[in-house]
Protein backbone atom coordinates (compact mmCIF):
# COMPACT_ATOMS: atom_id res chain seq x y z
CA UNK A 1 0.00 0.00 0.00
CA UNK A 2 2.95 2.34 0.56
CA UNK A 3 3.81 2.75 -3.12
CA UNK A 4 0.31 3.85 -4.33
CA UNK A 5 0.07 6.30 -1.44
CA UNK A 6 3.47 7.78 -2.30
CA UNK A 7 2.51 8.16 -5.96
CA UNK A 8 -0.71 9.92 -4.99
CA UNK A 9 1.14 12.30 -2.69
CA UNK A 10 3.64 13.15 -5.43
CA UNK A 11 0.84 13.82 -7.91
CA UNK A 12 -0.95 16.09 -5.46
CA UNK A 13 2.28 17.97 -4.72
CA UNK A 14 2.89 18.43 -8.44
CA UNK A 15 -0.59 19.81 -9.01
CA UNK A 16 -0.23 22.23 -6.11
CA UNK A 17 3.12 23.44 -7.37
CA UNK A 18 1.70 24.02 -10.84
CA UNK A 19 -1.24 25.94 -9.39
CA UNK A 20 0.99 28.16 -7.26
CA UNK A 21 3.28 28.86 -10.20
CA UNK A 22 0.59 30.02 -12.60
CA UNK A 23 0.91 26.81 -14.58
CA UNK A 24 4.71 27.04 -14.85
CA UNK A 25 7.26 25.10 -12.78
CA UNK A 26 9.17 27.29 -10.36
CA UNK A 27 6.70 30.17 -10.63
CA UNK A 28 9.10 32.29 -12.74
CA UNK A 29 7.97 34.24 -15.80
CA UNK A 30 10.96 35.15 -17.96
CA UNK A 31 10.46 38.31 -19.99
CA UNK A 32 12.73 39.32 -22.84
CA UNK A 33 12.97 42.97 -23.82
CA UNK A 34 15.27 45.55 -25.36
CA UNK A 35 15.80 48.22 -22.70
CA UNK A 36 16.49 50.99 -25.21
CA UNK A 37 12.95 52.12 -25.92
CA UNK A 38 11.85 54.67 -23.34
CA UNK A 39 9.23 55.11 -21.99
CA UNK A 40 8.33 51.46 -22.65
CA UNK A 41 11.59 49.93 -21.38
CA UNK A 42 14.87 51.56 -20.43
CA UNK A 43 17.63 51.53 -17.81
CA UNK A 44 17.18 54.20 -15.12
CA UNK A 45 19.74 56.05 -13.02
CA UNK A 46 19.82 53.12 -10.58
CA UNK A 47 20.73 50.71 -13.39
CA UNK A 48 17.29 49.10 -13.17
CA UNK A 49 15.16 48.19 -16.19
CA UNK A 50 11.94 50.17 -15.86
CA UNK A 51 9.12 51.45 -18.05
CA UNK A 52 5.51 50.91 -19.05
CA UNK A 53 6.10 47.42 -20.46
CA UNK A 54 8.01 46.39 -17.33
CA UNK A 55 5.25 47.55 -15.00
CA UNK A 56 2.63 45.88 -17.19
CA UNK A 57 4.49 42.56 -17.27
CA UNK A 58 5.20 42.72 -13.54
CA UNK A 59 1.53 43.27 -12.77
CA UNK A 60 0.54 40.37 -15.04
CA UNK A 61 3.10 38.12 -13.34
CA UNK A 62 1.64 39.06 -9.95
CA UNK A 63 -1.83 38.10 -11.13
CA UNK A 64 -0.47 34.73 -12.28
CA UNK A 65 1.25 34.17 -8.93
CA UNK A 66 4.67 34.25 -10.58
CA UNK A 67 7.93 36.12 -10.21
CA UNK A 68 9.02 38.24 -13.18
CA UNK A 69 12.61 37.93 -14.39
CA UNK A 70 13.84 40.24 -17.16
CA UNK A 71 16.45 39.52 -19.80
CA UNK A 72 17.75 42.47 -21.80
CA UNK A 73 18.67 41.49 -25.37
CA UNK A 74 18.81 42.82 -28.91
CA UNK A 75 15.35 43.52 -30.32
CA UNK A 76 15.90 41.48 -33.47
CA UNK A 77 16.51 38.32 -31.41
CA UNK A 78 13.38 38.48 -29.24
CA UNK A 79 10.99 36.53 -31.46
CA UNK A 80 13.48 33.70 -31.96
CA UNK A 81 14.14 33.61 -28.20
CA UNK A 82 10.42 33.17 -27.51
CA UNK A 83 9.96 30.58 -30.25
CA UNK A 84 12.91 28.52 -28.98
CA UNK A 85 11.79 28.65 -25.34
CA UNK A 86 14.78 30.64 -24.07
CA UNK A 87 12.31 33.19 -22.67
CA UNK A 88 8.61 32.83 -21.87
CA UNK A 89 7.41 36.15 -23.26
CA UNK A 90 8.71 39.18 -25.15
CA UNK A 91 7.35 42.54 -24.03
CA UNK A 92 9.14 45.25 -25.96
CA UNK A 93 6.68 47.60 -27.68
CA UNK A 94 6.52 44.91 -30.35
CA UNK A 95 4.09 45.40 -33.19
CA UNK A 96 1.90 42.44 -34.11
CA UNK A 97 2.72 41.60 -37.73
CA UNK A 98 1.86 38.72 -40.05
CA UNK A 99 5.55 37.86 -40.35
CA UNK A 100 6.03 37.58 -36.58
CA UNK A 101 2.80 35.59 -36.23
CA UNK A 102 4.39 32.87 -38.32
CA UNK A 103 6.85 32.22 -35.47
CA UNK A 104 4.99 33.17 -32.27
CA UNK A 105 1.54 33.98 -30.96
CA UNK A 106 0.59 37.38 -29.57
CA UNK A 107 -1.64 38.45 -26.74
CA UNK A 108 -4.56 40.77 -27.32
CA UNK A 109 -3.20 44.23 -28.25
CA UNK A 110 -2.22 46.27 -25.22
CA UNK A 111 -1.16 49.53 -26.88
CA UNK A 112 -2.02 51.33 -30.13
CA UNK A 113 0.83 53.35 -31.61
CA UNK A 114 2.13 54.69 -34.89
CA UNK A 115 5.32 55.90 -36.49
CA UNK A 116 6.71 59.43 -36.66
CA UNK A 117 9.53 61.13 -38.53
CA UNK A 118 12.11 62.99 -36.44
CA UNK A 119 14.31 65.64 -38.06
CA UNK A 120 16.52 68.54 -36.92
CA UNK A 121 14.45 71.55 -35.89
CA UNK A 122 15.78 73.71 -38.71
CA UNK A 123 14.96 71.12 -41.39
CA UNK A 124 12.30 72.40 -43.81
CA UNK A 125 12.87 69.90 -46.63
CA UNK A 126 11.14 66.94 -44.95
CA UNK A 127 7.40 67.45 -44.50
CA UNK A 128 6.07 63.94 -45.11
CA UNK A 129 7.19 60.38 -45.71
CA UNK A 130 7.44 61.08 -49.47
CA UNK A 131 10.33 63.45 -48.77
CA UNK A 132 12.39 60.58 -47.33
CA UNK A 133 12.95 58.81 -50.63
CA UNK A 134 16.13 60.72 -51.45
CA UNK A 135 17.32 61.19 -47.86
CA UNK A 136 19.46 59.20 -45.43
CA UNK A 137 17.19 57.65 -42.81
CA UNK A 138 18.16 55.93 -39.54
CA UNK A 139 16.04 53.18 -37.97
CA UNK A 140 16.35 50.59 -35.24
CA UNK A 141 17.07 47.22 -36.80
CA UNK A 142 14.05 44.91 -37.36
CA UNK A 143 11.52 47.41 -35.99
CA UNK A 144 8.41 48.71 -37.72
CA UNK A 145 10.35 51.82 -38.72
CA UNK A 146 12.86 49.59 -40.51
CA UNK A 147 10.06 47.70 -42.27
CA UNK A 148 8.26 50.90 -43.31
CA UNK A 149 11.21 52.72 -44.89
CA UNK A 150 12.17 49.53 -46.72
CA UNK A 151 8.65 49.02 -48.09
CA UNK A 152 8.40 52.72 -49.01
CA UNK A 153 11.28 52.27 -51.41
CA UNK A 154 14.02 54.22 -49.65
CA UNK A 155 17.20 52.88 -51.32
CA UNK A 156 19.11 50.36 -49.21
CA UNK A 157 22.28 52.44 -49.29
CA UNK A 158 20.38 55.34 -47.69
CA UNK A 159 18.97 53.32 -44.76
CA UNK A 160 21.13 53.24 -41.64
CA UNK A 161 20.08 50.32 -39.43
CA UNK A 162 21.34 50.27 -35.85
CA UNK A 163 20.75 48.00 -32.85
CA UNK A 164 20.16 50.71 -30.24
CA UNK A 165 17.70 53.61 -30.28
CA UNK A 166 20.28 55.84 -28.59
CA UNK A 167 22.63 55.24 -31.52
CA UNK A 168 19.84 56.01 -33.99
CA UNK A 169 19.30 59.43 -32.42
CA UNK A 170 23.05 60.05 -32.22
CA UNK A 171 23.25 59.59 -35.99
CA UNK A 172 20.67 62.35 -36.42
CA UNK A 173 22.16 64.66 -33.78
CA UNK A 174 25.61 64.33 -35.36
CA UNK A 175 24.26 65.08 -38.83
CA UNK A 176 25.06 61.72 -40.37
CA UNK A 177 21.44 61.12 -41.39
CA UNK A 178 18.60 63.44 -42.39
CA UNK A 179 15.77 61.79 -40.47
CA UNK A 180 14.62 58.98 -38.18
CA UNK A 181 11.45 56.89 -38.44
CA UNK A 182 10.43 55.55 -35.04
CA UNK A 183 7.43 54.92 -32.77
CA UNK A 184 5.56 58.07 -31.77
CA UNK A 185 5.94 57.77 -27.94
CA UNK A 186 9.72 57.35 -28.31
CA UNK A 187 9.91 60.25 -30.77
CA UNK A 188 7.99 62.43 -28.32
CA UNK A 189 10.24 61.55 -25.39
CA UNK A 190 13.47 62.30 -27.24
CA UNK A 191 12.09 65.49 -28.77
CA UNK A 192 11.00 66.80 -25.36
CA UNK A 193 14.50 66.21 -24.02
CA UNK A 194 16.30 67.73 -27.01
CA UNK A 195 15.00 71.03 -28.38
CA UNK A 196 17.17 70.68 -31.48
CA UNK A 197 14.74 68.02 -32.78
CA UNK A 198 11.18 68.15 -34.06
CA UNK A 199 8.55 65.61 -35.10
CA UNK A 200 7.04 65.45 -38.57
CA UNK A 201 3.83 63.44 -38.66
CA UNK A 202 3.87 60.90 -41.44
CA UNK A 203 0.75 59.31 -42.90
CA UNK A 204 1.55 55.94 -41.36
CA UNK A 205 -0.93 53.26 -40.36
CA UNK A 206 -1.59 52.65 -36.67
CA UNK A 207 0.00 49.56 -35.19
CA UNK A 208 -0.85 47.31 -32.24
CA UNK A 209 1.67 46.15 -29.64
CA UNK A 210 1.30 42.64 -28.23
CA UNK A 211 3.05 40.27 -25.83
CA UNK A 212 4.79 37.48 -27.76
CA UNK A 213 4.31 33.90 -26.51
CA UNK A 214 5.51 30.59 -27.95
CA UNK A 215 3.07 28.83 -30.28
CA UNK A 216 2.80 25.78 -28.05
CA UNK A 217 2.22 27.78 -24.85
CA UNK A 218 -1.52 28.32 -25.33
CA UNK A 219 -2.28 28.12 -21.61
CA UNK A 220 0.09 30.97 -20.78
CA UNK A 221 -1.33 33.05 -23.64
CA UNK A 222 -4.86 32.58 -22.27
CA UNK A 223 -3.71 33.53 -18.76
CA UNK A 224 -2.03 36.70 -20.07
CA UNK A 225 -5.13 37.73 -22.02
CA UNK A 226 -7.29 37.18 -18.93
CA UNK A 227 -4.88 39.29 -16.85
CA UNK A 228 -4.86 42.08 -19.46
CA UNK A 229 -8.67 42.22 -19.41
CA UNK A 230 -8.67 42.42 -15.61
CA UNK A 231 -6.06 45.20 -15.62
CA UNK A 232 -8.15 47.25 -18.03
CA UNK A 233 -11.36 46.63 -16.08
CA UNK A 234 -9.97 47.47 -12.62
CA UNK A 235 -8.24 50.71 -13.69
CA UNK A 236 -4.66 49.46 -13.32
CA UNK A 237 -3.94 49.85 -17.03
CA UNK A 238 -5.11 53.48 -17.04
CA UNK A 239 -2.91 54.24 -14.03
CA UNK A 240 0.12 52.84 -15.85
CA UNK A 241 -0.68 54.94 -18.93
CA UNK A 242 -0.91 58.03 -16.73
CA UNK A 243 2.35 57.19 -14.96
CA UNK A 244 4.47 56.63 -18.07
CA UNK A 245 2.88 58.88 -20.68
CA UNK A 246 0.52 61.55 -19.43
CA UNK A 247 2.64 62.64 -16.45
CA UNK A 248 5.75 62.95 -18.60
CA UNK A 249 3.92 65.02 -21.18
CA UNK A 250 2.56 67.22 -18.44
CA UNK A 251 -1.08 66.17 -18.86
Amino acid sequence: MKRPILICLLLIAGLLAAGCGGGKAGGVLTMGTNAEFAPFEFVDENNQIVGFDVDLASTIADKLGMKLEIQDMEFEGLVAAVASGRIDIAVAAMTITEERLEEVNFSDPYYIAGQAIVVPKDNTAIRSEADLLDKRVAVQLSTTGDIIVTEMGVPEEQIVRLQKVTHVFMELQNGRVDAIVIDIPVAERYSRNDDSLKIVSGNFEEEHYGIAVAKENEELLEQINDALRELKEDGTYDRLIEKWFEEEIGG
